[in-house]
């Protein structure tokens, strides 16, 4: 495969006498796989009496194969110079099996170590990929290595014991950085608790001296020299643990008293000889820090700054700032940031970009990079095929001359169209869900299955004072998927309003707003990113429009020459004023049966759903993404037509 991501569009484009979007097809056409998974996990229990005399050198180890679902999930890089010694002390009983490979005894020593001093992980075995997946060329590995998402996805897991939540399982990535000092650990500790930066309303401001930065810069970038954040297999491992990932940096000082909460218990961890660190919390809080620094310092100190954000950046902070630094302090949407980290990571393969963004990105689609490798194709036209037929919705209104020197990475964070959701809160997840459900391509663009429907009225819905009160006293942003007391009240106004116009045809929409409802007084919370869950994130969106005075558009499905009632409320972002063209909303959801088709039982049925304003001029079948637009609807899916397409943008064609 031709590693181009470094060429800019124009080159690309100029490399083939083909269309870009004829290019696309044909490796769609050629090269399209659902992906295979396994829920396996082949892990490692050890022989504990053994283990507890860790520093009895000659004493060996034995290590055995374990099936389980509770597991420490261990991410290190295979390459370890330094630190790379087998001496045989760990063996498997009662024989090593095909296709393993022994990792660095430090390796195992530490994961040892860890489990020791941990006596929750006691009898918790581990996964590393060396000696659990069978290195052996075969199909069966390849099946493994394609699963290793859900591996690191599900290492850690939220059970209910005797009414208790307690998580089972973590993963560990393991640093050969070591803290030396005193100094270097109290520098640490307080950047974590955040002692020399603060995020005030997503605005950053620098607590310390551009001066006493300097040197908390050099232990930032001293901690990101490790391997460990340059690879990028191990970036997916971290991005999918997420929160359930451990990092271990080696630390033999004596720290008896010195970082200890109220309760007494050490803010580092309990891990002899190693401090731990949650790299999400520390993420957080280089972002912020290195955002807060880039408006105080020099251009030599802000270069600093955005390299390390090139390695250490946390999106969802990125998202909400109100100050940028720098193109990697800017993210709009999590799926273009995804593919621009893994590319500034080391891959020994090019060719895997495109299995580990699809992890990332939880596409279900993916490419066979065999195929593309045999016929030598385009890494860049393969991300960009991957990015469409896995439904990401692109914008049309870009002018070719404006992106044809971006490179494929850049100019995916220029072609997404840019989603507003309708709460502040759990952003760029809901925009990770906003995806074209249903899409197949052909040489007139991007079939797609849904609803069109017309915006048919304009409304606005006037609530009394003590309405208006309840719903901001419990107005609450981190609530996604509950309606509140308050938000039930002004559904409920809304759903008066309609029966005042049951005539123009508010009588349907009135009695399917009325049934949602009154399901959600009786039914538990939905499951996080569903389709109920989305449903009530569009609802909540709409009550806060009712609160701020905005007005609705209500919709009816688009029928030529035929009366039909409505079924949908939207919030523009705009005044719509009645004077304008007729517009037209494509709506789309994920249905159950497409999940069972896309072979998605192995990973969580996270919805999709489209909700976009289109230009559409009838007798076409053609529809033309404006911008996003958010609503409640409840239009039935028998509804949907046959199909619509989306023809290719004029840029890539």
């Amino acid at each position: 495969m031709k590693n181009d991501i470094a060429s800019p569009l124009s080159g690309i484009r100029a490399s083939s006498a083909e269309s870009l979007h004829s290019r696309i097809l044909r490796i769609q056409r050629t090269a399209q796989l659902v992906q295979q998974k396994t829920a396996m996990r082949l892990c490692v229990q050890v022989d504990l009496t053994a283990a507890e005399k860790l520093n009895e050198r000659s004493t060996p180890i034995e290590l055995r194969h374990h099936k389980s679902d509770e597991y420490i999930a261990v991410s290190c890089p295979w390459s370890l110079p330094g630190h790379d010694t087998v001496s045989g002390r760990y063996k498997f009983a009662p024989e090593q099996p095909p296709g393993v490979i022994m990792p660095s005894d430090i390796v195992l020593d530490r994961i040892l170590n860890f489990k020791i001093c941990n006596p929750d992980y006691l009898h918790t075995p581990f996964w590393v990929d060396k000696i659990c997946i069978n290195q052996e060329a075969s199909d069966e590995k390849e099946m493994a290595v394609h699963s290793m998402d859900l591996v690191y996805q599900y290492s850690g897991r939220k059970v209910v014991t005797a009414g208790q939540e307690q998580i089972v399982g973590c993963s560990l990535g393991l640093l050969f950085v070591e803290i030396k000092t005193v100094a270097q650990l109290t520098m640490l500790r307080k950047l974590l608790d955040s002692g020399f930066a603060e995020n005030n309303n997503h605005e950053p401001k620098l607590l310390i001296s551009v001066e006493e930065a300097n040197s908390v810069l050099e232990l930032i970038e001293a901690i990101l020299q490790d391997n460990w954040w340059h690879r990028a297999w191990i970036f997916q491992e971290e991005f999918l643990a997420s929160r359930h990932m451990i990092l271990l940096l080696p630390c033999t000082l004596d720290r008896t008293g010195l970082f200890e909460n109220e309760d007494g218990v050490d803010l580092f961890g309990k891990t002899s000889g190693e401090i731990e660190v949650r790299p999400l919390n520390f993420r957080t809080e280089v972002t912020t820090f290195c955002l807060a620094l880039t408006r105080e310092a020099d251009k030599i100190g802000q270069e600093r700054c955005f390299k390390i954000l090139t390695y250490a950046r946390r999106y969802t902070f990125l998202y909400r700032s109100k100050y940028a630094a720098g193109p990697s302090s800017v993210v709009h949407a999590m799926s273009p940031a995804i593919f621009e980290d893994i590319s500034t990571r080391g891959i020994t393969v090019p060719s895997d970009i495109l299995a580990i963004a699809a992890n990332c990105c939880r596409y279900i689609t993916r490419l066979d990079s065999q195929v593309l490798n045999t016929a030598d194709e385009s890494l860049s036209v393969a991300i960009l095929t991957l990015f469409v037929m896995n439904g990401e919705i692109i914008r049309h209104d870009v002018q070719p001359e404006a992106i044809v020197q971006q490179t494929v990475l850049e100019f995916l964070r220029t072609a997404k169209l840019q989603i507003q959701p309708p709460l502040q809160a759990a952003e760029l997840i809901f925009i990770k869900m906003c995806r074209l459900p249903t899409v197949s391509i052909s040489s007139a663009g991007l079939m797609v299955r849904g609803v069109l429907s017309r915006l048919d009225k304009r409304i606005k819905v006037k609530i009394s004072a003590s309405d208006e009160d309840l719903y901001w006293k419990n107005n609450d942003a981190t609530e996604t998927n509950v309606l509140n007391v308050g938000e039930k009240r002004l559904l409920r106004v809304l759903e008066g309003h309609l029966k005042s116009i049951y005539q123009e045809g508010g009588r349907a929409l009135h009695t399917k707003l009325d049934e949602f409802l009154d399901v959600k007084k009786n039914e538990r919370a939905p499951q996080f990113w569903s389709q109920q869950h989305i449903q009530v994130m569009m609802a909540k969106g709409v009550c806060r429009a009712i609160a701020e005075h905005k007005p609705l558009w209500l919709s009816r499905l688009h029928v030529p020459r035929k009366w039909t009632p409505w079924l949908g409320i939207f919030v523009p972002d705009d005044s719509l004023d009645v004077a304008v063209p007729i517009s037209f909303v494509f709506t789309a959801t994920q249905t159950d049966n497409e999940f069972k088709d896309r072979g998605a039982k192995l990973a969580r049925k996270n919805s999709r759903v489209t909700s976009l304003q289109v230009r559409f001029a009838p007798g076409t079948q053609q529809i033309v993404p404006r911008k996003w637009m958010n609503g409640l609807w409840f239009f039935n899916n028998k509804d949907h037509p046959s199909s619509l397409t989306i023809p290719w943008p004029r840029w890539m064609q």
